[in-house]
């Protein structure tokens, strides 16, 4: 089903149009590149999804829909644009997410796609007093203006459930920054009377940078939790 053309924006004549197609967990291509007043069509190609923008400008449909639908977003500022599924993912390119980079519409003529991914490095102890620091930090390092995401969890011996915490920043190019990813304090209390109970708990991390252009490098980590 297809949502009503007054929910829809409207496409101008001679736009390129983008499509992305929303699967399992998944937005296919999650990121594109499009000319300022060009648009891009989201599709729902199997499961519960929609697509809302961090800036709040668009979120279409109005809460995760199981049925084909197909939504438009026309773009008239020059930016990155970020969306999410509001089921499957979260804001700061956390899970099912993706973005809309915007360049300036003065000259649409073809260019050459960037296609090299940042590189990544990370650095930091690999046994961190969680307790004292009420979270736990990953020093990361790229090689061109990124948008970098630490995101961290712990599985809890005896808990039914993980929490994840993430944290982002916008890092320039050979620039080193600390991301501390901080978890809440009913979880801290668990690993306290967990570490004194002489468990072994892990975090393990996941740290994606991604560039204007739309490119991705993850690299994961695991870091010991001691008192």
């Amino acid at each position: 089903m297809t949502l009503l053309p007054a929910l829809v924006a409207v496409t101008p004549a001679g736009a390129a149009n983008q499509t992305v197609v929303a699967t399992d967990r998944v937005f296919t291509p999650a990121d594109v590149t499009v000319f300022q007043g060009e648009s891009v069509t989201w599709t729902n190609g199997g499961g519960s999804h929609n697509v809302r923008f961090e800036d709040n400008a668009f979120t279409m449909p109005a809460a995760p829909d199981a049925s084909p639908w197909s939504v438009t977003r026309t773009f008239d500022q020059v930016g990155v644009f970020r969306y999410y599924c509001e089921l499957h993912g979260y804001p700061n390119g956390v899970d099912m997410s993706g973005a809309v980079t915007v360049k300036p519409g003065s000259d649409k003529q073809p260019v050459t796609a960037d296609r090299t991914a940042p590189a990544l490095t990370l650095s930091g102890s690999t046994r961190q007093k969680v307790l004292r620091q009420r979270g736990v930090f990953v020093n990361a390092r790229v090689s061109e203006s990124s948008r970098v995401i630490a995101r961290a969890w712990v599985s809890i011996p005896g808990a039914k459930s993980r929490r994840a915490v993430s944290v982002g920043k916008n890092l320039p190019p050979g620039a080193t920054a600390r991301l501390k990813p901080r978890f809440p304090r009913h979880t801290m209390r668990r690993f306290r009377r967990a570490l004194r109970k002489h468990s072994r708990l892990t975090a393990r991390m996941t740290v994606t940078a991604t560039d204007a252009a739309g490119n991705r490098t993850a690299v994961k980590r695991r870091i010991a939790l001691k008192k």
